[in-house]
């Protein structure tokens, strides 16, 4: 039975052309450290790590390549941000859908928590703002829900703050690669994004984004060696060293520049809307289910959730792969307080997500077991 692969939103299937080759020949063939040897290939490594940062850098326009840090995954980027800034005792502000990789740190350092009411449709309302945000340290919040797919007020959000003087922490793992947007423009502090899943890398690698301000408002997470200042035990002030102690995941990064290569956001935001709207205009009318969030496509990403009233969520998830092959992803996706939110905890839903790949074929066969199977 042929696959139809929906769950994007866990990680993007498949990578784009060039990913795995560009790997396979850096193992292969050069293999190099870079700040670790001044030869050839070493240099040649080094290269194509400053490369990714500029792309990196022009695509989101952030404000410096040197703040552009390689991290081993998202989580690990909010985890630099977090634990490098917040304090014991915090009051930090989040949406009502973060994702684990935001609650947890919070908890672990013992932050105080506020979470910013939602509406209706599954938006931060910012109406509903503390009054007092001036006693905030910090405000992480995601571009988009990884539940219901919901694009959230970011630039309002972060102009509200900004007249506080609060930093805003955005966690991109479902906005960057699928629509285009500038990190000056929104006004973030700090941006955050894995390589697996909008930008068609691969896994085990992130990237964080710093403006030179906040940069150098961060304790840094790890320390030790950088190939940079070795005669000195102290971290060096410089950057990207400070932020990125030890050997980097350079096979991951090769990966990434292949992928960066061809990357369109603006392409792949009118590939999604296309494939969400008709989703959407497929499974609005089938009864005994219930869509997370609006159901309006230009308000999300290609993220959908939807509660199977009449049978049991695990099960459905189970008959779309054994019966017509369509992969999808069934529980809590990592984001209980979403489900909260929403009403959906804690038996979560069924998630499908797409990707610049998915065919409007693949959509209609989802459509049509859905309304089989509800």
């Amino acid at each position: 039975m042929k696959t139809v692969y929906l769950d994007n939103a866990a990680t993007s299937f498949p990578k784009a052309k060039g990913v795995s080759d560009a790997m396979k020949r850096f193992l292969d063939e050069e293999c190099a450290n870079i700040g670790r040897g001044s030869y050839i290939r070493a240099q040649e490594a080094g290269l194509s790590v400053i490369e990714t940062r500029e792309r990196i850098r022009d695509l989101f326009d952030c404000p410096d390549e040197k703040r552009v840090i390689f991290t081993g995954g998202m989580t690990a980027a909010l985890n630099i941000v977090i634990k490098g800034f917040v304090h014991t005792g915090d009051k930090v502000l989040v949406s009502s859908f973060e994702h684990n990789s935001v609650i947890r740190p919070l908890v672990q350092i013992g932050a105080e928590i506020i979470r910013i009411p939602a509406d209706e449709d599954g938006i931060s309302d910012l109406t509903k703002l503390p009054e007092d945000l001036s006693s905030f340290r910090l405000c992480v919040h995601t571009f988009a829900s990884n539940v219901s797919g919901m694009i959230q007020p970011i630039e309002k959000l972060s102009a509200i703050l900004k007249t506080a003087d609060v930093p805003l922490c955005i966690d991109a793992a479902q906005a960057a690669g699928h629509f285009p947007f500038s990190m000056r423009g929104i006004g973030a502090d700090a941006l955050c994004m894995p390589a697996h899943k909008g930008l068609l890398g691969p896994q085990g690698l992130g990237v964080l984004c710093v403006t030179p301000e906040f940069a150098d408002r961060l304790d840094p997470l790890i320390s030790g060696g950088t190939g940079s200042v070795s005669d000195s035990a102290y971290i060096p002030r410089f950057y990207p060293d400070r932020l990125e102690a030890g050997t980097l995941n350079l096979p991951g990064i090769i990966g990434l520049k292949a992928a960066l290569k061809s990357l369109q956001p603006e392409e792949n935001r009118v590939h999604e809307l296309l494939l969400t709207e008709r989703f959407l205009k497929g499974i609005i009318t089938v009864p005994n289910i219930r869509l997370l969030g609006s159901a309006d496509s230009v308000k999300r990403v290609g993220v959908i959730s939807l509660d199977f009233l009449s049978a049991d969520n695990g099960n459905i998830s189970y008959r779309l792969e054994t019966e017509y092959g369509i992969l999808t992803r069934c529980g809590l996706h990592c984001a209980p307080d979403a489900h909260k939110t929403f009403g959906t905890f804690p038996k979560g839903t069924v998630r499908f997500s797409f990707s610049p790949a998915t065919t409007e074929e693949e959509i209609d066969l989802a459509v049509s077991a859905i309304r089989t199977l509800s």
